[in-house]
């Protein structure tokens, strides 16, 4: 059980456990826009970033999807034991098989990125993390009548600005994150949205300070959700 401000996760049944891309995706996205109508957050394992988005946007609801039966289950449970379980609802389907979300939908997503099964222990989550199971493409494409904030590693961020340019997406927001400043970026937190003519906004964000604890820059973005 993790155990956060406002909220706990059980991830018990899940496919995808809690870890700090959700945390840093579910803190970040989104941020300086007015709250949308509906939050989607795909692929939503026990509902972690679900409940963030809803803790940060008391006025949205929040839909979670995920295709698989016992990831879904945890985050039912989540949601229903939260301050937020009137305004979350839960899918259990294909995301790339649902129709059209209403425009202006926000969606959110930490991907599965994987190229190889051997790099997960058990088919359950080998699919949950295989790129196979929701190709970055597809992805894309299917959110392009809204907005899509997503965590990828720091190698495909020139993949998701084609991708993107493809599906007539415009790249808001980008942010390269680092474990330690010494280190290359590691992930990319990217929000992307339909065309416009204002420039996209690039930051850097650097996780560990030098003595190993958090940085300030990462504590304060989490500090809403972190004990």
């Amino acid at each position: 059980m993790f155990r956060f401000r406002r909220f706990s996760v059980d991830d018990g049944r899940s496919a995808m456990k809690v870890g700090t891309d959700g945390v840093l995706l579910g803190a970040w996205a989104l941020s300086g826009v007015p709250a949308p109508p509906l939050i989607v957050d795909v692929g939503c394992g026990c509902g972690l970033i679900a409940l963030m988005m809803a803790q940060r946007f008391p006025e949205a609801r929040v839909t979670a999807v995920d295709i698989d039966a016992p990831s879904l289950e945890d985050a039912r449970l989540n949601a229903a034991a939260s301050p937020f379980a009137g305004r979350i609802a839960l899918t259990e389907a294909d995301f790339l098989s649902l129709p059209p979300f209403p425009p202006g939908t926000a969606f959110v997503c930490n991907p599965p990125f994987y190229t190889e099964d051997t790099l997960a222990p058990d088919l359950r989550r080998a699919a949950a993390r295989n790129h196979r199971s929701l190709p970055l493409e597809a992805l894309v494409e299917h959110t392009a009548g809204g907005s899509l904030s997503l965590v990828l590693p720091a190698a495909l961020e020139g993949e998701l600005l084609a991708l993107a340019h493809s599906a007539g997406q415009h790249l808001r927001r980008l942010c390269r994150v680092r474990t330690t400043l010494r280190k290359a970026p590691k992930r990319i937190l990217a929000e992307l949205g339909p065309k416009t003519e204002e420039s996209p906004e690039f930051s850097e964000l650097v996780l560990t300070a030098a003595g190993g604890a958090r940085s300030e820059a990462y504590a304060a973005l989490c500090r809403e959700f972190y004990l």
